[in-house]
């Protein structure tokens, strides 16, 4: 598992968690399970996201591991009052869903594995197209 409940208190303290979700972890695993799924979309074209997310402990990378967890947080405070936390908690997301889509344009590229062929080289994603159609009038 990529992400426990209890690692959740690097982003929220425990009482606030637990009192969002009424002390039930099927919430809060639902909200991680959601962060995993939610940044594996936008690092898939050109990591290996099945080890990224089997990593754990001290195997895993901490800028993306504390990332999700800003993401998975977000899934949780949809249950809070208004008044708890929700700025600070929509800015961090706001921030981690930024820095996804950099990586995910290539602007960034974080120290994790990437996609491998048969032959163990790294996979890259070709893109294709072409110039707008032009017309020219003479």
């Amino acid at each position: 598992m990529f992400i426990t409940e209890s690692e959740l208190k690097s982003v929220a303290y425990s009482y606030q968690l637990n009192q969002i979700v009424e002390n039930d972890s099927t919430i809060v695993q639902m909200a991680i399970n959601a962060a995993v799924e939610e940044v594996t979309g936008y690092l898939s074209s050109r990591y290996d996201c099945r080890q990224i997310f089997s990593a754990e402990n001290d195997e895993r990378n901490p800028l993306i591991l504390e990332l999700t967890k800003d993401v998975a947080l977000w899934y949780i405070i949809r249950l809070s009052n208004v008044d708890m936390i929700y700025d600070s908690v929509k800015e961090r997301y706001d921030r981690a869903i930024e820095y996804f889509n950099r990586v995910a344009q290539g602007l960034v590229s974080p120290n994790l594995p990437q996609i491998t062929g048969d032959d163990g080289e790294a996979q890259y994603p070709i893109r294709c197209g072409s110039m707008p159609k032009q017309t020219y009038d003479y």
